[in-house]
C-alpha cells in the first residue's frame, strides 16, 4: 500500500466512531491491535479466549469483532464464537495464521466479512472495519451505529429503537413504564442530538431513500 492510500483510509477512519472486540490468545498481538485502534480514534477492548469474548458481548454492545480461529490450539473454538456473531448481526472480521480453503470456506459460510492472513498491516484491518461498517450486512448495524454515533444514552437508544420499529408516543410509554409526556421529552432530545425535527426525519437520516 503506497503513502496515499495510506493516509486516505486514515483519514476517513476518524470519522468512524464503534467499540471493536479484539479476541486473540497471542497477548502481544492483541494489545497491539487494541493500542492502534485506540489511536486511530476507535473504542476497543481486548481479550484472549472464547468465554471471556462471550461474557463482553452479554455485557456491551460491539459493532464489530476481530477474532482468531485458534484460541485454543488446536481447538478451532473462533467457529463457534463467529456462529454467535451471526445471531447477534455483529460484523465480523477473522484474522489467522493458519489459512486454508476449508477454513476460508467455514468463515464466509458463517457470515465472515472478511478473512486476514498474519500477519497483516493495520490500515488493512482498519479498511475491513470500514468496509463492514460502510456495507453492513444488515439493518440492525446500521441502526446502532447511528444511535451511537449521535451520542445517545442507552435511555434513548431504547426509546428510539421502539420509534423505529413504528410505535406511537403512547405505546413506547407503555413498553417501558413511562408516562407518555416523559417519552415526549426524550423524543425532543433525540432529535436534538441527531438534528432532525420529526419522526419522518428521523428514519430518512438512518434510512435515506
Amino acid at each position: 500500500m503506497n503513502a496515499n492510500a495510506s493516509t486516505e483510509i486514515k483519514a476517513k477512519h476518524w470519522e468512524l466512531k464503534g467499540r471493536v472486540l479484539v479476541v486473540e490468545d497471542d497477548e502481544v498481538l492483541g494489545k497491539w491491535i487494541v493500542r492502534k485502534l485506540k489511536n486511530s480514534g476507535l473504542e476497543s477492548e481486548w481479550v484472549s479466549n472464547l468465554s471471556s469474548a462471550m461474557k463482553e458481548l452479554k455485557e456491551r454492545r460491539y459493532h464489530a469483532v476481530v477474532t482468531d480461529i485458534f484460541l485454543e490450539d488446536p481447538l478451532r473454538n473462533g467457529l463457534s464464537l463467529i456462529s454467535e456473531l451471526k445471531t447477534l448481526d455483529i460484523p465480523t472480521i477473522v484474522i489467522t495464521s493458519k489459512a486454508d480453503l476449508e477454513m476460508a470456506k467455514n468463515c464466509l459460510n458463517s457470515g465472515v466479512h472478511q478473512f486476514l492472513e498474519k500477519p497483516f498491516e493495520i490500515d488493512q484491518l482498519i479498511q475491513s472495519l470500514t468496509d463492514a461498517w460502510e456495507n453492513p450486512r444488515g439493518l440492525s448495524t446500521i441502526v446502532e451505529r447511528f444511535l451511537e454515533a449521535n451520542g445517545l444514552t442507552e435511555t434513548e437508544k431504547k426509546i428510539a429503537r421502539l420509534a423505529l420499529k413504528g410505535l406511537s408516543n403512547r405505546e413506547i410509554a407503555e413498553v417501558n413504564g413511562n408516562t407518555e409526556k416523559t417519552v415526549k421529552f426524550h423524543m425532543t432530545v433525540i432529535y436534538d442530538k441527531c438534528d432532525v425535527g420529526s419522526r419522518g426525519e428521523f428514519f430518512n437520516s438512518i434510512l435515506p431513500t
